[in-house]
């Protein structure tokens, strides 16, 4: 009996999807798996097809891998799939929610509609502080969000600009699916924890309160609402109610004060905070000299200022994607399926690979052929030669000092970068202070030639501190740097910045003898 022929379903997918690893999954559930959005301290989020679906434009969806401190205890399960249930039901306007989800499997997963923008901290740190439109539409969807999540009994517990992401249709809501323990976040997330959730207490609709006006605060003035320095300190301030918000819209600190009250009682509810909102815009944007554009709202309607609101997003607009077919054989298996482009207007199907890595595409099978064996009286020589060649690691620490990159080559677009392999003797440590970059590169050791790289534009880059927000620190339980950017974005900032402790993971797929191609950053730093 003949096998069944393939089926092939075209998908349209982001241009700078990254690779999977050797060891993420083909599969999750029902969905075939094409490559990595992202990953952090709750998980690793894949882009994936959902054969379901029956347009192009709908199969792509994002389906998160639940991995965090949180869920070590079997005891937590049923509680994460009555928090799954519930977000299930929250109004999607303004919140990430989930398409489906599965509490049992091992680990849990949930998939999500793909949505493709800006982390508010991201959008924050490269352009400043928001302008007076922007910051009044944050304000409004983040506490609509918040409220459409409390309707349905969840608080999100962990609210930052690290967990909002813009695009086109305005803000949205992310990572809601675990409420993050307040010890895990008191290192990287003091200003955005209100003091009865530092000192222990649990997410609370009051507590989210507080995160949204700590937020507010931010993305209108681009700096830390309590201002810089080590997780106790931002603590104290926060429970003496010490905080800046020079920069903020005049209208909107009376709201975002109360917001960030230390007593939880007498912060505002998220109806007045919404009332509170739309009334500073119908006040400012009504006078000339601030430049409203269009028709002004004269009465509460929602929907009608919901629709005005919308327009101050449309300049954050993703890359357009690209249509690829996705050809899946009659009978799943255990193995990736094989990607091919699909050519618009061609008559026929051709598999590539597209250059520079842009797609990162694993190759699933090896070489057409195997080499001829070698003959029994010379089998010994190639295997001494390759015990004699050491191959560098596909992982290392290194050291990045700007000072030590030389200019580019006229007429080279691709530019190499210099950098060292360091190592330590003991663990990095914690909770003693925040040190200088000078402090921090000198206790590390040199651990090998110092060698060249190539960073591909769209690696995928965490950064702790120096390549995020010099006034903080951002990092995971493992010391490891979480705020998101591109492999673009640090190349800028090897032009100009400090010294730099990284993890660097090279290319799997690289061809040719050049230097080696990094495809992922992972700042490494000490609080």
């Amino acid at each position: 009996m003949s096998p069944r022929s393939p089926r092939e379903i075209s998908v349209l997918v982001p241009p700078d999807l990254a690779p999977l690893y050797p060891d993420d999954p083909s599969r999750i559930g029902p969905y075939l798996v094409l490559g990595r959005l992202g990953s952090g301290a709750t998980g690793t989020v894949y882009a994936a097809v959902d054969t379901a679906s029956a347009t192009a434009g709908d199969r792509l969806i994002a389906v998160k891998v639940l991995r965090s401190p949180e869920l070590e205890s079997p005891d937590v399960y049923p509680a994460l799939a009555q928090r799954l249930r519930n977000l299930s039901a929250v109004d999607s306007q303004r919140v990430v929610t989930p398409l489906a989800f599965d509490a049992d499997a091992n680990p849990p997963w949930l998939s999500m509609p793909y949505l493709a923008g800006q982390r508010l901290s991201h959008y924050v740190t490269k352009r400043g502080g928001l302008g007076f439109g922007k910051v009044i539409a944050l304000a409004t969807a983040l506490a609509e969000g918040l409220s459409a999540l409390h309707a349905r009994g969840v608080a999100h517990g962990s609210l930052r600009p690290s967990e909002i992401l813009l695009e086109s249709h305005g803000p949205h809501i992310m990572e809601c699916a675990i409420a993050a323990d307040s010890e895990r976040l008191r290192g990287s997330g003091a200003t955005w924890l209100s003091p009865e959730r530092y000192r222990g207490g649990v997410a609370t609709t009051a507590a989210d309160v507080f995160a949204w006006g700590a937020v507010v605060a931010f993305a209108g003035t681009g700096r830390l609402p309590f201002g810089p320095g080590e997780p106790e300190e931002i603590a104290q301030r926060v429970a003496t109610g010490s905080f800046d918000l020079d920069g903020l819209p005049k209208g909107l600190r009376p709201v975002v004060s109360r917001a960030l009250d230390p007593n939880p009682d007498q912060r505002p509810s998220l109806r007045e905070v919404i009332g509170a909102v739309i009334a500073v815009w119908q006040t400012e944007a009504a006078q000339p000299e601030t430049g409203g554009e269009g028709e002004v709202p004269v009465s509460g309607n929602r929907e009608e200022i919901g629709r005005i609101l919308e327009r101050e997003w449309h300049a954050v607009e993703p890359p357009a994607r690209v249509p690829e077919v996705i050809r899946l054989e009659g009978r799943m298996s255990n193995r990736r399926p094989t990607r091919t482009l699909f050519l618009v207007g061609a008559a026929s199907m051709a598999a590539v690979l597209i250059g520079g890595g842009v797609w990162g595409i694993s190759q699933m099978v090896g070489g057409s052929a195997e080499a001829d064996p070698v003959a029994d009286g010379i089998a010994e020589e190639p295997e001494d030669e390759a015990a004699d060649e050491e191959e560098e690691p596909n992982t290392l620490v290194v050291r990045f000092d700007p000072s030590e990159q030389e200019e580019p080559e006229a007429g080279v677009e691709e530019r190499t970068w210099v950098y060292t392999p360091v190592t330590r003797d003991d663990d990095i440590p914690r909770n003693q202070g925040i040190p200088s970059h000078e402090a921090w590169s000198e206790q590390w050791d040199e651990d090998g030639e110092a060698g060249e790289a190539v960073i591909r534009p769209d690696a995928d880059v965490k950064c702790a501190r120096f390549c995020a927000a010099p006034e903080h620190v951002f990092l995971d339980e493992e010391a490891r740097g979480t705020w998101d950017l591109t492999g673009n974005d640090f190349m800028d900032y090897l032009t100009w910045g400090p010294v730099m402790i990284v993890e660097i993971t090279f290319a799997e797929d690289q061809e040719g003898d050049g230097p080696r191609e990094v495809v992922e950053v992972v700042e490494l730093f000490s609080d």
